[in-house]
């Protein structure tokens, strides 16, 4: 069996195993996304039907017998929206394109005492749409430290269109001279595609970018690509050049041929995981210490929870964030102290980088809502104790005082 055989069925099979893991989503809710890079080695090939090819004797009207190609390295590229589920799946819908120069193209007459008709000239493009389904592998797999990347795995079945353009082979009459068949011989050309089913495996990984913005990913992708057989035109013409004194071509046959589709890319993208921002509104500019006095004192301290190895508030993170600022606004309060947290996982490096993203997350979030930077103060620890991966670790505490 092929490798790509074995990664599509891999990724068939591997989806509902990985469901059994009771992983959580990184992306939750709506994603948009593209991706560009190059469309790898792809082939294309029938050996079951006739590509309308006639053999030197036309009386005859010996059809051909099959069709391969092989491609160059191309170009590719994917847009895409889905939607994250909250339990580590997500579904999408994608436009593909694909363009590949081709390498070798050999058609054959199967006609006694002839060769095969072989051009290197032209180019296949593939292009449509597919509905995929992912599984994003659950974080907990990995110590905190080394949960700079999300693994995920995805398949997907769609439509696609498949298009020759500029391809045709010559193929002389060997019972005249050189001269002769240099004048008058074969052209077979392949013209306008059509559209099938077409399917395909991912395998992939997206590394969040939170210092950019919040929810937004690089992703790195391997796509094995495939597209069932799809009627392309071939046309026959007999060419006579007349020594040069003017060409003239006559259609001699027309038929089709379905030649399924093989390939795979490489692509890089980046996706944005469009993440509802439920955060009560607040007036803008007020300083800590305003204030209108409270029926009661308010909670002094708020502990802000973040998803593994992410810097990144989520709607929940926003919400303690903004209860904190209102309870500064009730209660006269001087300073914002915040403290960051990691949990024991992963090297110390790490940790103490990622405690300090947090407080920095927590104190834009701050500013954003009307405390001024010179009332908040914050460092990052590092790990947190030595309980391993622990959610509670992964935190900032805000202290009002």
């Amino acid at each position: 069996m092929q490798f790509r055989q074995i990664l599509v069925a891999a990724t068939m099979f591997g989806l509902p195993l990985m469901a059994a893991s009771g992983a959580q989503a990184q992306v939750n809710g709506l994603y948009i996304g593209s991706a560009v890079g190059g469309a790898l080695s792809s082939s294309a090939s029938t050996k079951n039907h006739p590509i309308g090819l006639y053999s030197q004797d036309q009386t005859s009207n010996s059809f051909g017998k099959g069709f391969t190609g092989n491609f160059s390295t191309g170009f590719g590229g994917v847009v895409n929206m889905g939607y994250g589920f909250g339990n580590g799946f997500r579904a999408e819908v994608e436009g593909f394109y694909r363009s590949n120069g081709i390498n070798n193209i050999t058609m054959y007459t199967g006609a006694v005492g002839q060769g095969n008709l072989t051009t290197n000239s032209g180019t296949l493009r593939n292009y449509g749409f597919m509905l995929n389904a992912y599984y994003d592998v659950d974080p907990n797999f990995f110590p905190e430290g080394a949960r700079f990347f999300q693994p995920y795995i995805g398949i997907g079945l769609g439509y696609g269109y498949a298009q020759f353009q500029g391809v045709a082979a010559r193929e002389p009459n060997r019972n005249q001279n050189q001269g002769q068949q240099q004048n008058n011989y074969l052209e077979s050309q392949l013209g306008a595609g059509a559209g099938n089913l077409a399917y395909q495996g991912i395998i992939g990984a997206a590394f969040a970018i939170d210092s950019v913005a919040p929810g937004l990913a690089v992703t790195a992708e391997y796509r094995y690509q495939g597209m069932l057989g799809a009627p392309v035109q071939a046309k026959v013409y007999q060419v006579n050049t007349n020594n040069g004194q003017g060409t003239e071509r006559r259609l001699a046959s027309t038929d089709s041929f379905r030649p399924t589709l093989h390939g795979s890319s490489v692509l890089l993208g980046l996706r944005y995981a469009l993440e509802p921002d439920n955060s009560p509104a607040a007036a803008p500019n007020l300083p800590v210490g305003w204030s209108a006095p409270a029926a009661a004192p308010a909670a002094r301290t708020y502990m802000v929870f973040f998803a593994n190895n992410s810097a990144a508030l989520d709607a929940a993170g926003r919400q303690v964030v903004a209860e904190a600022v209102q309870s500064a606004r009730q209660v006269p309060t001087t300073s914002i102290q915040l403290m960051g947290h990691a949990d024991a996982t992963g090297r110390n490096p790490h940790n103490q980088v990622l405690s300090s993203q947090r407080v920095q997350s927590v104190t834009a979030e701050l500013a954003r809502l009307g405390v001024p930077r010179s009332a908040i103060s914050g460092m990052g620890t590092g790990a947190a104790g030595s309980s391993g991966a622990d959610p509670q670790s992964r935190r900032v505490d805000i202290t009002l005082r």
